[in-house]
Order: structure tokens, then C-alpha cells, then sequence
């Protein structure tokens, strides 16, 4: 993606949706930092980059192309749908993988112990996985119901329903549980679950650029 791109998606890129992951982000920095039991400081840990960070991806992924106030002038230009998706849902994408990575260096600063989430690999997929993954029906149920809440409606539904009912996707559909790599860090079948998960995505992806071709369904 050229500098050109990203600045302009940045100068038009809705501004609440960038200070939502930022206040949530120096909430959880806030509590990490001065609650004083290290049980509970490390479950905040674990649910930020678990949890919150794939939800709040997965919710502005959804706003992230069809909400571009010049959508039309864009259209009208010979950018490549694969272009212009890259460049809007990449800043998405950059954004949830700074908060990831700098949230555990305030961590280690703050003397969390974060080997129980497995090795330096394993620790950035078990958040990676599933954010790549609620980005991508995020963005797919957007442009697939060509609205905005439509998009962020299937990501947040399909996290609440993993959330509620995990010992049935454990029990049943193991490798589309998007937390089993918190859950369960480490585990048998985990490196076959975030391989269906990241595939999902990018076929998610994918059939989003081939929806983005079809442009007067957005006008």
C-alpha cells in the first residue's frame, strides 16, 4: 500500500473509531498497572488481548470501507478492490497488532509473568488468530448486507456466542473455537484450530474483495 493510500484513509478514517480502541486500551493499561493482586492483573491481561482486542477489531472493521465519506470519489478512481480494501481494513489491522504488542511490553514493565500463554510465538497468535478472524467477518457481513451495523452485528454475535457457549464449540466445533488459544494455551489441536481460523479469514477476505467489485450495490 503506497504512503498516498494510507495517509488518505487516515485523514478520512472516522476519528471516534480510532480514540474507541485507544480509551479501552489505556483503561486496561490503567488497571494492569495499579491493582495490586497479580492474579487478577494477569486475567485482565489475558482478557484484553484475548477478548476486547478481537471484539473492538472485529466492530470497527465493520465501518472501516463503507463508512469512507468520499466512498463514490474512491469508486470512481481505477484502484483495484483488493487495494482499497487493504488500505482501509489494514489500518484496522495495524491498529489491534500495536495495541497487542504494546500492551505486553506494559505488562512486562509491569512485572506480569506471561508464560502461562505459552512461548513469544504461541503468546501472539492466541490473540492474533482470533482478531484476524472477527476483523474478517466484520468486514465480510458489511459489505455482504451493504451496511455498516450489519458487519459489526456478525462480529459481535459471534463473539458472544463463543463466549456463552464455549464448552459446546469445544466439544463440538473445536477448530472454529476463536479462544482456544487463551483458553487453553498449548493444547492438542490448538495449531489446527488457528490454522481453520486464519484460512476462514482470509477466504473471508477474499469473497470481501469480490463483493467490493461489485460497487453500485454501495452507492
Amino acid at each position: 500500500m503506497s504512503f498516498s493510500a494510507f495517509r488518505y484513509t487516515w485523514l478520512t478514517y472516522r476519528r471516534d473509531q480510532l480514540w474507541f480502541p485507544l480509551a479501552i486500551f489505556l483503561l486496561f493499561v490503567f488497571l494492569i498497572l495499579f491493582l495490586p493482586a497479580a492474579g487478577v492483573r494477569f486475567n485482565l491481561l489475558r482478557a484484553y488481548l484475548g477478548f476486547i482486542l478481537p471484539l473492538v477489531g472485529g466492530i470497527t472493521a465493520a465501518y472501516a470501507v463503507l463508512d469512507d465519506p468520499a466512498l463514490e470519489l474512491r469508486f470512481s478512481t481505477p484502484l483495484r478492490a483488493s487495494r482499497t480494501l487493504l488500505s482501509r481494513v489494514g489500518l484496522i489491522v495495524a491498529i489491534q497488532v500495536a495495541a497487542g504488542l504494546l500492551f505486553q511490553l506494559v505488562a512486562v514493565l509491569g512485572n506480569i509473568d506471561v508464560a502461562a500463554l505459552g512461548g513469544p510465538v504461541a503468546r501472539q497468535l492466541a490473540w492474533l488468530t482470533p482478531t484476524l478472524a472477527l476483523i474478517a467477518v466484520g468486514t465480510f457481513g458489511a459489505l455482504a448486507g451493504a451496511r455498516t451495523a450489519t458487519g459489526a452485528f456478525l462480529a459481535g454475535a459471534s463473539w458472544l456466542v463463543q463466549l456463552t457457549m464455549r464448552s459446546w464449540f469445544e466439544a463440538n466445533l473445536d477448530c472454529l473455537f476463536l479462544f482456544k488459544g487463551i483458553h487453553a494455551p498449548g493444547s492438542p489441536g490448538l495449531a489446527s484450530n488457528q490454522g481453520v481460523l486464519l484460512a476462514l479469514a482470509a477466504l473471508l477476505f477474499w469473497l470481501s474483495t469480490l463483493l467490493l467489485e461489485r460497487q453500485e450495490r454501495y452507492l
